[in-house]
């Protein structure tokens, strides 16, 4: 018996019973080489949004994580008598991930220099429309929840973006929104669908229209701080219940060349309460690892001798900005900001070789369908084509299985303070 532990208690999960395999093989699988030891993280209590052991705990989904845990039991088991990933592909649970990031175009109308998408912007790669649909509905029937429509362009670009979230909650389905604010009269038009739980979150990364300009470089020039802002008046009248937030990414000196906005910190918080945004969040710079491309935390390089000085500034001013929260605004600090100030980043780059999190959470995109946000366009990460959920569902299904066993996590993720990291350590447990 197989048990997993929770804050609410002990949940157990019956041994599956013996699966019959054929063919043999002396194949090593990565779940069978020895984990490296791993502390458990200093206490950093998680934002929701990033709670993903929590999430898989409860009981809409628990189920989908005892038939995965419970597979992956008996290929481990099946394994030590020779049996080949291939065979035991046959008994595999026949489920979508439960949630994805959806990019639904590469084309952006802005040229920020801090993007970790910039090599893939405006390459004219594209959707086929109905393949898109019949792929977003082939995995909500097969157990897709929730959808964050974000990133490799700017998503209210894509010309039928309202048909693609009216699509979404006509089948029920929890939606995020990322957008940089240029098209905000495409989040008005569906904003009567929107509801609880649903949430959109602007890309600002600044108090004033200088360095907004400065950090994003829009291609309009009427696109200004407050003329973005302006707009979420109107929205918030037209339906309060969905959230939307104010997504501050924290820029010090010499972040690639990119605009330092330490000091703005506090500004932008007061900015996002008089208009009326539901909270700010802050997060570190990110960049891309030379290495695999991976998206790493800037401070992370070890040539850097201000990361003291730099987190003491950070912590001062997200306190001022503190000082400003009410019951209809929030301040909220990003896992990465948090594991940063306390200094245990690096025991959320102790990754396990088998990056579980990938079966339940995945990334589509016009250029394929990736196992991870942080290798959003990376070759080693991809599972299938752009359309492989319209047109080779199983076969995709199939391949997310084959990476989990081929894409060595503890390797590729050594620098990556991962989100995942609680869960996938959970599962491995």
């Amino acid at each position: 018996m197989t048990k997993i532990h929770s804050d609410s208690g002990e949940v157990l999960l019956k041994t599956s019973p013996l699966i019959d395999f054929r063919k043999r093989t002396t194949a090593q699988p990565l779940h069978t080489l020895p984990q490296d030891a791993h502390s458990s993280a200093k206490s950093v209590e998680l934002p929701p949004i990033h709670d993903f052991m929590g999430k898989l705990l409860q009981p809409s989904v628990i189920g989908r994580l005892k038939d995965y845990v419970l597979w992956q039991a008996a290929w481990r088991s099946g394994h030590a008598n020779g049996v080949t990933l291939e065979q035991a592909l046959a008994s595999a649970p026949e489920q979508a991930p439960m949630s994805i990031n959806l990019d639904l175009t590469t084309a952006c109308n802005y040229r920020c220099g801090h993007c970790v998408d910039m090599d893939i912007l405006n390459t004219g790669i594209r959707y086929d429309h109905e393949k898109l649909l019949t792929a977003l509905d082939q995995l909500i029937d097969k157990g897709l929840k929730s959808v964050i429509i974000i990133g490799g362009g700017e998503p209210t670009a894509y010309p039928r973006f309202e048909e693609v979230v009216r699509h979404l909650k006509r089948r029920d389905v929890k939606i995020g929104v990322v957008t940089n604010g240029s098209l905000m009269k495409k989040v008005l038009a569906v904003s009567d669908v929107l509801g609880r739980g649903d949430w959109v979150r602007l890309s600002l990364d600044s108090a004033s229209n200088d360095t907004f300009a400065a950090m994003h470089l829009p291609v309009s020039k009427r696109c200004t701080l407050d003329w973005i802002c302006g707009h979420i008046p109107p929205i918030k009248d037209a339906n309060p219940d969905f959230d939307i937030g104010f997504s501050f990414i924290i820029v010090w000196n010499d972040c690639h060349g990119n605009p330092e906005n330490i000091d703005e910190i506090y500004a932008a918080a007061e900015r996002a309460r008089q208009y009326r945004f539901d909270y700010i969040s802050y997060k570190p710079f990110l960049t891309r690892a030379e290495s695999n491309n991976a998206e790493i935390v800037e401070l992370v390089r070890e040539d850097r001798t201000d990361i003291g000085d730099i987190i003491k500034t950070i912590r001062r001013e997200v306190e001022r900005a503190k000082t400003l929260e009410s019951e209809r605004f929030r301040v909220i600090e990003s896992t990465n900001l948090r594991v940063l100030e306390n200094n245990s980043y690096r025991e959320y780059t102790q990754q396990p070789h088998n990056c579980h999190m990938q079966f339940f959470r995945q990334v589509m995109s016009p250029l394929g369908v990736f196992n991870c946000p942080v290798y959003r366009h990376v070759p080693q990460a991809l599972i299938g084509g752009k359309h492989a959920y319209a047109d080779e569902f199983e076969a995709a299904q199939k391949n997310t299985l084959r990476l989990i066993e081929s894409f060595d996590a503890a390797a590729e993720c050594s620098e990556v303070t991962c989100l995942y990291n609680h869960a996938n350590w959970f599962i491995e447990d």
